[in-house]
């Protein structure tokens, strides 16, 4: 992979609890060990005039890491359109969905919210989903049924919204943008992940899958900034992990090693403050 950042520019997926709960003054959970990304607050700051952010989407597509940008800049160029802050972002092992997501809203490594193989449990550490509503933050989660988001974040004082595909957890998230007082929302897409092993991860299926995480990304961006207006908000696109093919064809893919396919995410930050009164 040729990638423009050196590797002591990547932060750990840890970082995003701290960052996204110092962006809103929420308090960070108790096992976060972790601190904010300066890159990030400091855009904040400049956007949104040294205000806090009111109002938090989290956009968290299944499996996009950095060899997908670098195949296709202009994809990325697009993404940085909406959410000019790109946060280089390394992730945990082993690179499995609720291993990386225990760890990107919690702050804490797997060995200390105990998530350590490809298993869902619900996680008795605290995460955003903890902290957020007992800030009095209306959140809710929309995932696919069975996923890891759908199931190990359960317990929580949130709205889960369980779909059947990306399309419906698309618009059940334009729905309670629209319909519902939500101030966190996480909405999560997994058809990339699903066609990466079973098609490979430059596969016609694959990337049609990953076209239509972007057009997510920039229907959710349009309504956030539509239904929001009247605050100070913030969007993250925030995936898990990458992922490589594990044959020479690339009619196959996978993801759990020490590799940067793998390893090796951008997370982009959008900030946009209320209108004038």
């Amino acid at each position: 992979m040729n990638f423009p950042e050196k590797p002591d520019d990547f932060r750990c997926v840890t970082a995003l609890t701290p960052t996204v709960c110092d962006l809103c003054g929420v308090g960070r959970p108790a096992q976060c060990a972790d601190e904010p990304i300066a890159a990030v607050m400091a855009a904040a700051a400049k956007a949104l005039a040294g205000q806090k952010v009111e109002k938090l989407l989290l956009f968290a597509p299944d499996a996009v890491g950095i060899h997908l940008w670098e195949r296709f800049p202009e994809k990325l160029a697009a993404v940085e359109a909406l959410a000019p802050v790109r946060v280089p972002t390394r992730v945990v092992m082993p690179s499995v969905t609720p291993v990386c997501f225990a760890s990107m809203f919690s702050g804490a490594l797997p060995e200390v919210h105990g998530i350590q193989e490809y298993a869902k449990p619900v996680l008795t550490c605290e995460t955003i989903f903890n902290a957020f509503p007992e800030a009095g933050w209306n959140t809710a989660i929309a995932a696919v049924q069975e996923c890891s988001i759908d199931k190990i974040f359960r317990k929580r004082k949130a709205t889960y919204i369980s779909t059947t595909g990306d399309d419906e957890s698309l618009a059940y998230s334009e729905l309670l943008l629209k319909q519902r007082p939500v101030d966190l929302l996480l909405s999560y897409a997994t058809d990339y992940d699903k066609n990466l092993h079973s098609t490979g991860p430059f596969s016609d299926k694959a990337l049609a899958a990953f076209d239509q995480d972007l057009v997510a990304f920039q229907k959710l961006c349009a309504l956030v900034d539509e239904v929001w207006a009247d605050y100070n908000r913030a969007v993250v696109f925030c995936p898990d992990h990458g992922g490589h093919a594990t044959d020479d064809t690339g009619t196959r893919g996978a993801h759990g090693k020490d590799i940067p396919e793998d390893m090796l995410v951008y997370h982009f930050y959008r900030f946009m403050p209320k209108k004038a009164r």
